[in-house]
């Protein structure tokens, strides 16, 4: 009985504690809000502080914003000027994507820049195909995701990233995904220092739109 109980009680404070942070979100998100400056926001950044005007949102400890993306975007209609995520499309299952991209266009001002970033799977499945080398310390860094028993594994890794990923794009469909949700002048871009990570340039695809 004590142990059932003492989980009980884990279940019902992880909730409240999560209530909690969200709440203080809000209240920061309020006086940003107030201040009537333009609002950068990069989804799904990890644990960091957003630098260069930019605010970082995800549920980490020193992330700016603590927040489930998976509960919209808490931001209102038409109240950023831009919104960058990298590496975090493929963790959202083709439904949750869809309403992630939504989220985006709603929270977008007019003419607001969208750019993105996210692992090219085609490299791995390639190797697959035509049974080339890829360097594993570059190309499977995530060493609990890689098992590295046939060549089927180069596409294991991307595709499942040990049931961290839920979806592989290249850059055709990166693009086609872009423009179906009614983002404008969607094209590919290079790899820009300002915001992308130059130790995940290797694998990477980059795009952006406007609304």
């Amino acid at each position: 009985m004590v142990i059932f109980m003492k989980a009980r009680v884990k279940r019902i404070i992880k909730p409240a504690s999560l209530l909690f942070k969200h709440e203080i979100s809000k209240r920061k998100i309020k006086r940003l809000l107030k201040e009537k400056k333009e609002i950068f926001l990069e989804f799904g950044a990890g644990d960091k502080k957003g630098v260069d005007g930019w605010l970082t949102i995800d549920v980490t400890k020193n992330c700016d914003i603590f927040w489930d993306l998976r509960k919209g975007i808490p931001f209102p209609n038409e109240s950023i000027s831009k919104v960058y995520s990298s590496h975090f499309l493929e963790h959202l299952s083709f439904k949750e994507g869809q309403k992630f991209l939504d989220e985006c266009l709603r929270v977008l001002s007019a003419g607001g820049k969208f750019s993105v970033c996210v692992p090219n799977a085609k490299l791995y499945i390639e190797a697959y195909l035509t049974n080339s080398h890829l360097d594993t310390n570059l190309f499977f860094g995530h060493k609990p995701s890689y098992n590295n028993t046939t060549k089927i594994d180069c596409v294991n890794y991307t595709a499942y990233m040990n049931g961290l990923h839920k979806y592989m794009f290249d850059e055709e469909n990166l693009i086609h995904i872009l423009k179906s949700k009614g983002l404008k002048n969607v094209h590919l871009r290079k790899f820009d220092p300002g915001v992308d990570l130059k130790r995940r340039d290797f694998e990477s695809i980059y795009a952006e739109a406007e609304k």
